[in-house]
């Protein structure tokens, strides 16, 4: 009976790994993703580089993690030993220092390559990855625990970066980060996934070959499509929110205050999830495609429901990041996990890499309405996909029932 019990334990993830993985993710979201958000202007002032220039960077570092995630999928679904999570700390920092010791544009690109590397290695699509193919208890409920505390990850690193930036400088602020990042990630990484005995790989020839067949089936291309729309939508409608508000007529002062319900209701949603827990997580992809629609009307109709057209689009973004990891996982099950998640995380960071410059193409040639007109259709389509999506699932899972 103990070591049954043991070996349940083993098998899923506590309160504590939960927290500790939560924090990591804090850690290498602020050292990547929000890390601009407070260095960019110091950076263009010494540097004398272009906004476009230096946040043309970060989507570079997006573009690259696309490129490489099914490669980081791959190599999690056949080893054992979880380097790509371990070492994603340590990439990451040889990044923040290559940007801390750039003296010319290049330079700063290949710190920004390197950092696409680590996010690739590290964020959430590898740690999703990677949890599904080491824990079997309670994974879509670890999913939602660690997306909670790592939605704190603007707020914490905004105001760590930012402390130290008035302190030090952005290239110091740079040394200080890759520090942190090579005390932090290592350790928490080797305590979450130590081998336990018998955790061997377990991918078949069977196995590779059927997973060969799910990538051209049409289930399949309904979720990317509908992970990658979802990303266009979201990364939009977030980048250009301040403009979307202004053009309403909204005050700038004002426009501060309703933004600043955006990461609240990220948060709020993970909250909503834990308690309507359990609903599958196709009924969880309905409601937050329909909650970003609804948001987004609420946003472009009226500056009066603007506040609660914020928290409703938040609050369907914030459910939308969960689902990445949990509707594949309902989909498929643990066998080919980290292969499918990592092929299905592809399309949509290529789409987050471009839209900025779509979405500023659409406003400058044609206007903020007509903007606004193609980024609700295209949220009209996801929830139709959705509907799709539904329909194979229920036909995919009667084939395997028969297989």
């Amino acid at each position: 009976m103990k070591s049954a019990s043991q070996s349940i334990e083993s098998e899923k993830l506590d309160f504590f790994k939960v927290l500790n993985l939560g924090i990591a993710q804090i850690v290498l979201w602020g050292g990547s993703y929000f890390l601009l958000s407070v260095l960019a202007k110091d950076i263009m002032a010494e540097m004398n580089w272009s906004y476009q220039q230096v946040y043309g960077c970060l989507s570079l570092a997006l573009l690259v993690s696309g490129l490489l995630l099914p490669t980081v999928g791959r190599t999690i679904q056949h080893s054992d030993r979880h380097a790509v999570l371990l070492f994603s700390g340590l990439v990451m920092a040889i990044g923040l220092i290559v940007i801390g010791s750039s003296s010319n544009f290049l330079m700063f690109a290949s710190g920004w390559v390197i950092i696409g590397t680590a996010m690739a290695m590290g964020l959430y699509d590898a740690l999703f990855a990677a949890i599904g193919k080491r824990y079997i208890f309670n994974v879509a409920k670890s999913l939602v625990w660690i997306t909670l505390v790592s939605s704190l990850a603007p707020s914490v690193s905004w105001i760590f970066t930012s402390y130290i930036l008035d302190s030090f400088g952005w290239r110091n602020t740079c040394y200080i980060y890759a520090i942190l990042l090579i005390i932090s990630i290592f350790p928490i990484h080797l305590y979450v996934f130590k081998n336990k005995e018998g955790n061997k790989s377990t991918l078949k020839k069977e196995t590779f070959r059927s997973s060969v067949e799910l990538f051209r089936s049409k289930l399949y291309y309904l979720l990317s499509a509908n992970f990658t729309l979802g990303s266009v939508i979201s990364t939009t409608v977030i980048i250009y929110l301040i403009e979307i508000l202004l053009h309403g007529r909204i005050e700038m002062s004002m426009v501060l205050v309703i933004i600043a319900f955006l990461g609240p209701s990220q948060a709020m949603a993970r909250v909503i999830e834990l308690i309507i827990g359990k609903r599958t997580a196709i009924e969880m992809s309905f409601i937050s495609t329909i909650i970003i629609f609804l948001g987004m009307v609420l946003i472009f109709i009226s500056p009066i429901l603007a506040i609660p057209g914020v928290i409703v689009f938040g609050i369907g973004n914030g459910m939308r990041s969960v689902l990445r990891g949990t509707l594949p996982l309902s989909v498929y099950g643990r066998d080919n996990y980290a292969l499918i998640i990592g092929r299905l995380a592809r399309m949509p960071l290529l789409a987050q890499a471009t839209a900025p410059f779509l979405g500023g193409y659409l406003i400058q040639q044609f206007g903020m309405v007509f903007f606004l007109c193609v980024i609700s259709f295209m949220a009209i389509i996801n929830i139709f996909l959705i509907a799709l999506i539904k329909q194979s699932i229920e036909q995919y899972k009667l084939i395997s029932i028969h297989e």
